[in-house]
Parts: C-alpha cells; structure tokens; sequence
C-alpha cells in the first residue's frame, strides 16, 4: 500500500460488506432459536468480527510497513545516486575548473558554490564577505569592465564576460556566463557560472600570435601555401596563389591542376621527382620551374614541401610554400651574363670595399699584375702596386678621392709582382645600394705603357721640331739676309773688283746655308730614326 488513507478506505469497505452479509446470516441462523441462544451468537458475531478486522489490520499494516520500507528503500537509493551524481558534478566541475554563483541584486549578496571556494583556495565556511572579496580578486585594469559589464547585465539580462581574476596568486582569464532572474518583474538575482580558461586563453592567444607571425611572414616572403590531403587527393592554397600568380584561391583544387600550370619543358621532371618524393616517404621535397600565370606569362618558382605521415609511416598530407624567385633568376642570368662579360673583359677590374681593401678583380688584372686573388685579397693598392716612380702627389689625389666617396680618373705608375714598373689608366667609381649607402668601389685599369713610350717618343718629336724650326727662323734666316744684301750691292757697283769681292762673300754664305741644311736633315732623321745623309 503506498497511502494509509487507502488502507482506511478499505476497511471501511470490509466492515460494510460484513455488517450486511453477517446480519442477513445470522438471522438464517437464529431462525427458530431461543432469545438466550440468539443473544450469544450475536455476541459471537461481534467477536468474530473484531478479531477478522484485528488480523485485516495486522495484515493490511504489515502491508503498509512493506510499502514504507521499499519507498524508504528507493529514496534512500535516489538520495545515494543524488550524492553520486553531485559528487561526479563537482569533481566534474573541478576538472573543468567551473563553478556556480549567484549574485542577490537587492542584499548584494553572493553565492558561491564550493568549487568557487576551491579555486580561490579557501573553505566553503571561510568568513569572508563574498562580494567585495570577489572583487578584489579582479585585475586592477579589469574592474572597472567587469562593473559596466555587471551593469549592462542588469540592462539586458544576460552575461558573457571574459577578465582576468586571481587564483592560486597567480592571474587567471576566466569567463562568466550569466542570466538575470526576475521577480514581479524585477531583477532579483544573477545566477552564472564561472569558467577558467587560462590555458584555453593562452593556447588561443599563442595560435593567434602563430597566425599572425605566419601572416607577416608570408606578406614578408610573398610564399603561396599549399596542403595537399592525400587521403581526399585535394589541394588547399592560401591567398599567395592570387597574389603572386592571380588565380583564385579557394578550397578543392585537384593537384593536377597546378601539375598543368607548369612549363611544358619543366613538368615531367618536376613531376616525377614529387611522385618519387611520396613513395620514398622522404621528408623534404624541392625543385625549381617555370609555372604559367594568369596573365599568360611563364614566371620561376622555387617550390619546397614537407611530408606528414601517420603513425604507421604512410604519407598523409603534404605542406609546401611556391616562391616566386623569377626577378632573382633573371638577376641572376643578368649577374652571370656581367661576370662572364666582367671575366673576359681586357681591361683589368678591381672591387673595393668601404675601407678602399681589394675584395675582387678579374682574370685581365690577375694578368696585368701578376698577382692572385688570394693574394691581393683584403690589401690596399698602395700596400703592392705602388713603388719608386709612383708620385706621391698622384697618390694623394687617390686618398683625398676615396675620403670623399668621389669618381676619380688618373694615370698611375705601378708595380708587377716581379717589380716591374708599368703604367695604368684608373677610373674609379663609388658604389652606392638601393638606399643610397656607400658599399665599395669599381676600378677599371686599363693598361697605357705603350701609349706612354709613344706620347715620350711624341714628346722627343716635338723637341727636336721646334730645334728644327729655331734652326729655320733663325740660323738660316742670317745667310739668306747676307746673300739679299750682297746681291743688291752687286747690283749697284760698277768696281769689277768689288763684285768678286761680293761673290766671295755671298760663296760663303751659301756654305753656310749649306752647313745648316745638313746639320737640319741631320736633324730629321735622327727624329725619323734614319742614318744621316753623307757629304
């Protein structure tokens, strides 16, 4: 029986149905009888009647006894699976480190659950005053968000707040999730949980400051990033694959469709080697081709990848970054081509550093000096090509040059490795980078010792011209005047003596003039380098 009102009522019903059914047998019974006899059955009746409703009581309480027993059984059962399951839910929130509380608007008053003590490292009975200790747990530079944020709350009667709170003495983020409870359509309390997401918040703050870094780098480095899924044959790009190459970046792509964007020249070795790459389940991949872009026109890349395997070693995923390298391969080619140009050069070409040091000259001045690389390498100028005849004041128009980072152009004697001297044509330029900084000099030297011996030689030409032409102006110019003279007074005498007298004298001139010729062709082919004429 689960009520006693049940039993109540069904003794009632007992006792009816007998009062009825006892009096119409009793009265079958007594039909006939003496009114003594009758009176003991009637008294019979009764105690019949009590003890049938004693054993209905005793049996119909044992009943009930039973009944209270198994109900006692199944809350006492209830109440063990209630502890269970609290005990399962606290320890379920401590793992989870949340806890519940709620905030009495009108008292301000809190409630904390006992998890909300265990992380603050305090006794569910520790005399404190929950409000104001909680909020002298919130970081100074938090409080006054998380007060405006408890005051919205209120407003729109929800809660989702993350700040930063002090557990175990060190900062804590924690996030509150709360809803305002209202009574006669007032706000009464705040009921919430409390979360501690510290670890979540570093890891996320960790992966946002990876994303972020790998944002920069790949804005720095202009890579385009791709993942290929082996297991689903689908390549993921990032947003490189447009702006190098100006295709879409979107998820799905098949691996044959970047196979196809390479040049025709390039793709089966490219190829081969990648699918050699998978099945040797090698950890890093690269290679170097030429890929067609959107606008039609064939760019190099620099393609690299890393494999990821399962545990069993079987390739998973690819990872790879495409580098557009095309202006460094075509400098490249260009410095190659300059080198080459550079290394057959005649002239001979120094490079210099800041400090005016040889750091490197070409094959022709290897030559022209007769020293190595390795051995003018790191040395001034002044410390192995200059000697005896080179001038010092050339020497201090080359310092005062390079002190000023300025271009010079001089003619300079200087030495071979076997001390032979040797003169060089330099022009010499300042090399300056993209941000105008000062990085070296470029030498061009060019040999002029031929051209030195024939301006000497010129220079001898010259003289002896001009002793040719004093000779002419002024040595020949006497006989002749002495011959005009003697001629005219020829011309006026009439003294036959003193004509003859005349010839003489004139005879002589001309064995002047004579002299003077010889001594001037002797002259010219000294200059011209002939044997001279014989009288």
């Amino acid at each position: 029986m689960k009520n006693k009102n049940h039993i109540v009522l069904l003794y009632v019903i007992i006792g009816c149905i007998w009062v009825v059914l006892s009096d119409q047998i009793i009265a079958f019974l007594i039909d006939g009888m003496p009114v003594k006899d009758r009176a003991i059955i009637n008294s019979l009746k009764g105690f019949i009647f009590i003890g049938f409703s004693a054993l209905l009581l005793h049996y119909l309480v044992n009943l009930y006894n039973k009944g209270k027993k198994r109900e006692l059984s199944y809350l006492q059962q209830d109440l063990e699976n209630s502890r269970k399951q609290q005990q399962q839910w606290y320890y379920a929130q401590k793992m989870a480190k949340v806890a519940g509380w709620e905030y009495f608007l009108q008292t301000d008053e809190v409630i904390w659950s006992d998890n909300l003590y265990a992380l603050f490292g305090l006794e569910p009975n520790a005399a404190i005053t929950p409000a104001s200790f909680f909020l002298e747990q919130i970081h100074p530079d938090d409080l006054a968000g998380f007060l405006a944020q408890h005051d919205k709350t209120v407003i729109d009667g929800e809660m989702d707040y993350i700040h930063r709170l002090k557990i175990d003495n060190e900062w804590h983020y924690v996030r509150h999730a709360g809803t305002v409870v209202y009574q006669d359509g007032k706000p009464y309390k705040i009921s919430g949980v409390l979360k501690d997401i510290n670890d979540t918040f570093n890891r996320e703050l960790m992966l946002n400051n990876a994303l972020e870094r790998y944002e920069l780098v790949n804005k720095a480095t202009h890579d385009a990033i791709w993942d290929w899924d082996l297991m689903t044959n689908q390549v993921t790009w990032n947003s490189g694959l447009q702006q190098l190459f100006g295709y879409d970046h979107q998820p799905g792509f098949a691996p044959e469709w970047w196979m196809e964007k390479m040049h025709p020249s390039d793709s089966k070795r490219v190829i081969d080697s990648l699918r050699s790459f998978v099945k040797q389940a090698k950890k890093r991949w690269d290679a170097t081709y030429r890929v067609l872009c959107a606008d039609g026109t064939y760019r190099y890349v620099f393609d690299q990848a890393y494999l990821l395997t399962e545990d069993d070693g079987k390739p998973k995923r690819i990872i790879g970054a495409v580098k557009d390298i095309d202006d460094l391969r075509k400098r490249d080619e260009e410095n190659k081509q300059l080198a080459d140009v550079v290394s057959k050069v005649k002239s001979g070409v120094v490079i210099k550093d800041t400090d005016a040091k040889i750091s490197w000259v070409n094959s022709s001045f290897e030559q022209l000096s007769g020293y190595t690389l390795d051995e003018l390498k790191g040395k001034l100028p002044l410390d192995l090509l200059y000697g005896p005849e080179t001038k010092q004041v050339t020497k201090d128009f080359v310092t005062a040059s390079i002190q000023e980072n300025d271009f010079f152009n001089i003619e300079i004697i200087n030495y071979s490795k076997s001390g032979n001297p040797y003169w060089v044509e330099v022009h010499s330029t300042p090399i300056f980078d993209a941000e105008d900084r000062h990085s070296g000099y470029i030498d061009i030297v060019t040999e002029i010792t031929e051209r030195k011996k024939r301006e000497e030689q010129i220079n001898e030409q010259n003289q002896t011209l001009k002793e040719i032409a004093w000779i002419y102006s002024h040595e020949i110019r006497k006989p002749v005047a002495s011959i005009l003279g003697l001629s005219s007074l020829i011309e006026i005498t009439t003294d036959q003596q003193e004509k003859e007298e005349y010839y003489k004298m004139i005879n002589s001139c001309v064995k002047e003039m004579d002299l003077i010729i010889y001594q001037t062709s002797a002259k010219v082919n000294e200059l011209m380098g002939k044997e001279p004429d014989h009288h």
